[in-house]
């Protein structure tokens, strides 16, 4: 079926199909919390109180958000036949998260939780396959223009909702996203998606400047942090594709081996951190690291289910609370969430499906051939960095998600590619005088 274009500037005219694209990914970087019928993530944050059209409004919103989804899913199935198969630990990740309903402490959340959650996987591979490369970075600047413009506008018109509430953060803003680490990682997603596409012009330009100053005005230090490692990484990538394979080779190298150093740094020097204007416990996150260890050890294997540990006064996170003096929604380390709720099982699907995507990119690094492999190359990495200290693989709202998901798929589609091996020049034969 043809898709009708919208009457719109001509910026916006967009086939349907990308405006409903763009409208999920809108949706999944606020995690589903639209401000003012938000579902409890956003309460958790806010501490409002539940009222009759935040209850319906979250349940109707995301309602409305898995049908669109199901829809453009459906109107190419085959898409989904053709490259499920290439992406096997991925989609048994997603099968052990709604599998977890059996031993759950919470069956129902998790059911009603681990379901959005495996189709917005499914939705990532279908865009992965769906458009080339040029029109999924339209759609995703769309989407990341519009959440920056609606930020901008909410801090304006209404404050009271658009300025984070947690304490000595009055001025720095959430926006339209639960908080402003939220708003700051959004804005790094944003940044990356200009980037790292394939070619940079003025209006881009423009746009990565509002990304950046909505990016200040956050005030997540979290996020200015890794917007540094991002442009690190651009200027990189801008290094390794006029250098040679060997000088690509070093820096394949290098590179994680510096991300490391600096991850382990962090961690284990008090006084780094208090230079970064972060206490010696990163906001007591190692004290919530220790008691989640704990935890884990009790049920190693499977966890307690997608998403059903965290919940407040009730069951084993109350004791978590209780031990560091605060409520915890969640783990604050991604990798120690996914062993807390899908146990080593989550945790080495997740390493398989992570390991195979570096694997299969690192004969194209090394040939020099970094178009295609730029975008993906940049998710692999935020979803690292970010998830040391926080959790964004999990969130069954989250962008990156779906977004890992289309990195997969993208990676998996993807030529092989050989290295060349330069050909030694053969030397001229020694003409050996004849006595």
């Amino acid at each position: 079926m043809t898709l009708r274009r919208l009457a719109l500037p001509r910026i916006l005219a967009l086939p349907l199909e990308d405006l409903a694209c763009a409208a999920l990914f809108v949706f999944w970087a606020m995690q589903g919390a639209i401000p003012g019928i938000a579902p409890p993530q956003s309460h958790e944050m806010t501490g409002a109180a539940y009222t009759t059209l935040s209850t319906f409004g979250g349940i109707l919103s995301q309602a409305v958000a898995d049908a669109l989804l199901v829809f453009l899913v459906l109107r190419h199935p085959r898409l989904l036949l053709r490259r499920i198969a290439a992406l096997p630990w991925a989609g048994l990740f997603a099968l052990l998260a709604v599998a977890s309903t059996a031993w759950s402490l919470d069956p129902l959340l998790t059911l009603r939780r681990s379901l959005p959650f495996t189709l917005a996987g499914l939705f990532g591979l279908w865009f992965a396959a769906r458009f080339p490369a040029p029109r999924q970075f339209a759609i995703l600047r769309l989407a990341m223009v519009a959440v920056a413009l609606a930020t901008i506008a909410l801090v304006v018109c209404a404050p009271a909702l658009a300025l984070d509430r947690s304490p000595g953060h009055a001025a720095d803003w959430q926006g339209i996203f639960t908080q402003k680490n939220a708003c700051g990682r959004i804005m790094v997603l944003a940044s990356a998606v200009i980037l790292f596409a394939d070619r940079i012009t003025v209006k881009r330009l423009a746009a990565l400047a509002l990304f950046l100053f909505v990016l200040v005005m956050s005030g997540s230090r979290g996020a200015w942090m890794v917007e540094a490692a991002i442009v690190l990484l651009w200027l990189l990538l801008l290094v390794a594709r006029r250098g040679g394979s060997r000088l690509r080779l070093i820096l394949g190298l290098a590179a994680p081996a510096f991300v490391a150093l600096c991850a382990a740094a962090v961690f284990l020097f008090p006084h780094l951190t208090r230079l970064l204007g972060r206490d010696a416990t990163l906001s007591g996150r190692t004290a919530i690291w220790a008691q989640v260890a704990r935890f884990i050890a009790q049920r190693p294997l499977f966890g307690y289910g997608y998403d059903a540990f965290w919940r407040g006064m009730v069951g084993p996170s109350f004791q978590i609370d209780a031990a560091v003096h605060f409520i915890v929604e969640h783990a604050h380390n991604g990798f120690l969430e996914i062993c807390l709720e899908l146990g080593a099982a989550g945790l080495a699907l997740f390493l398989l499906s992570y390991a195979g995507a570096w694997r299969r990119l690192w004969p194209r690094w090394r040939s020099g051939n970094l178009a295609p492999i730029a975008f993906p190359l940049a998710i692999l990495v935020l979803i690292l960095l970010y998830d040391l200290d926080e959790n964004t693989l999990l969130i069954f709202n989250g962008i990156f998600w779906p977004l890992y998901v289309a990195a997969l798929a993208t990676i998996a589609s993807l030529a092989p590619q050989r290295v060349p091996v330069p050909v030694a020049r053969r030397q001229p034969p020694v003409l050996q005088e004849v006595s």
